[in-house]
């Protein structure tokens, strides 16, 4: 068995409620090395306001990659100040052992939103808009 998996049956997240566009997420928070290694790898599936957020020390050009993904997503990164900095929509997933593409920001991101594949459009968000966080 692959040791991602090990590893993602034992994590415990916390969650939070983010306000992104005209949307709400409720949010897994991927807090540590682990979490955010495992990211969404092997859920079957994320409920239509349900998401991942990724919290890094620091800005960077942090990437994402699908691999052993199950399902599409969109990919939003939000810089320190709290404003998106670039979107990636409809992010498939990589059935590929070597190979798949990481997906990285134009700009430097504090965090990082995983959402469900067509959430971006339908909160109709956009590059600069403002995400509330707790």
């Amino acid at each position: 068995m692959c040791v991602f998996r090990l590893l993602y049956k034992r994590q415990k997240y916390s969650k939070l409620k983010a306000k992104i566009g005209g949307g709400e997420l409720e949010l897994l928070v991927a807090d540590s090395f682990v979490k955010k290694a495992i990211g969404l790898m092997y859920r079957k599936s994320l409920g239509e306001n349900e998401g991942m957020l990724f919290k890094f020390g620091r800005e960077g050009y942090y990437g994402i990659w699908m691999r052993n993904m199950l399902f599409s997503i969109d990919i939003i990164w939000i810089g320190e100040s709290g404003r998106i900095v670039d979107i990636v929509e409809s992010a498939e997933p990589c059935t590929r052992a070597l190979g798949c593409e990481v997906y990285k920001p134009r700009e430097k991101g504090k965090y990082i939103i995983e959402a469900r594949k067509g959430f971006a459009k339908k909160a109709k968000i956009a590059i600069g808009d403002k995400v509330s966080l707790p």
